[in-house]
């Protein structure tokens, strides 16, 4: 266990940078949102070591042109975190290395009465589509104390759908499904032509109306459209790259991802007391994406 008090200024500086790390955009290109879909993703047996679950929140803002799917939680537990680590209320920084001390600090203080920031607490990857360029952005950082973000830049054309004459009622919308294959897997979606948008959850489009509902026809992903709201004050722009790793290919991507699952770092703060504890996990993710093409 290792407690500096001059290592304060610096690891509070990391964490401002990781909490900031999206904000700086260089606005290549400009949006306006009119229309925010809110979808539970839902990834069963998302590691391979257990039987483990998990739903999360996810909003997909839409523009003529481009759209934004993220974390809806994302950035309240940033602010949260942001108001938590401000120097002033910082009396203290604990870092822990030892993995069996670690564990033990992580088993205790989630127990206790903490602030608590857990990795994978939320989606960390946000997914913008340039619907007139066939380009989708896949912007993607590390949870813990540090972590670089990395992008990802791809010309991905409309998937190839088939279109079945059957329907089914979602938000009291009539919806048409369709199947397609994409990246190494099978999907069946439902889309509805009663709002006519190119667009559905992920990098999933290219159907003559809105996709409201998808999901892998191995049973492990699945995207749900709760709620539609109209919008009009969210610009929309590509995200700047200047504060990230940029990666060539889903391959590359992929590679992070199962890098990020290595390890697992807590931070507990508790009346100012800052404790970081980092352990390894030997979980290896389900990837969402199998193939390049």
């Amino acid at each position: 266990m290792i407690y500096q008090k001059k290592l304060i200024p610096v690891i509070l500086s990391i964490l401002f940078i990781s909490i900031n790390l999206q904000s700086a955009k260089v606005e290549k290109k400009n949006d306006k949102a009119f229309l925010r879909i809110v979808y539970t993703f839902t990834q069963k047996d998302y590691t391979r070591e257990s039987l483990s679950s998990r739903t999360d929140t996810m909003a997909l803002d839409i523009g003529p042109n481009l759209s934004e799917f993220y974390d809806m939680t994302a950035i309240a537990k940033d602010s949260l975190k942001y108001s938590v680590f401000q120097p002033a209320k910082v009396k203290s920084v604990t870092l822990i290395k030892n993995p069996h001390i670690a564990e033990s600090a992580i088993n205790s203080n989630l127990n206790g009465n903490n602030n608590v920031f857990s990795p994978n607490s939320y989606i960390s990857f946000t997914i913008f589509k340039d619907r007139d360029e066939n380009h989708v952005y896949t912007l993607d950082k590390e949870l813990r104390i540090g972590g670089i973000s990395v992008f990802l830049d791809e010309e991905i054309y409309p998937q190839q759908w088939i279109i079945e004459s059957d329907t089914i009622n979602i938000l009291n919308y009539s919806c048409h499904i369709a199947s397609t294959k994409f990246r190494g897997r099978e999907y069946e979606v439902y889309f509805t032509q009663e709002i006519p948008v190119n667009e559905g959850p992920w990098k999933l489009y290219g159907l003559p109306g809105l996709i409201l509902a998808a999901k892998t026809t191995d049973g492990i992903f699945s995207f749900k459209a709760i709620g539609i709201q109209e919008i009009n004050d969210r610009s929309l722009s590509i995200p700047d790259v200047r504060n990230s790793e940029v990666i060539k290919d889903i391959k590359q991507y992929n590679e992070f991802i199962q890098s990020k699952a290595k390890t697992e770092s807590y931070i507990f703060e508790n009346k100012g007391n800052i404790t970081i504890a980092n352990k390894f996990s030997s979980k290896k993710i389900i990837l969402l994406e199998t193939e390049e093409n």
